[in-house]
């Protein structure tokens, strides 16, 4: 997926594609939105997140997400 992804980007390139929101917009708006998300609703919280090593790693961390306790 990662090569049909990165054929598909060259060729919006070479064909004078102009985006319409700036990549840095675009991630903040991601990462607030990722914020407002329960932590269960997260990424990989119902994986790898649920593993006794992860939640070990969170209540060890300073760099959980702002406004959460650590689990």
């Amino acid at each position: 997926m990662g090569g049909s992804n990165a054929l598909a980007s060259a060729n919006m390139i070479l064909a004078g594609y102009d985006k319409v929101i700036p990549l840095d917009e675009t991630i903040g708006a991601i990462y607030e939105i990722g914020l407002s998300l329960p932590l269960e609703l997260r990424c990989t919280f119902g994986g790898l997140g649920k593993t006794k090593t992860a939640r070990e790693i969170l209540k060890r961390s300073d760099a959980h997400f702002p406004g959460e306790e650590a689990r």
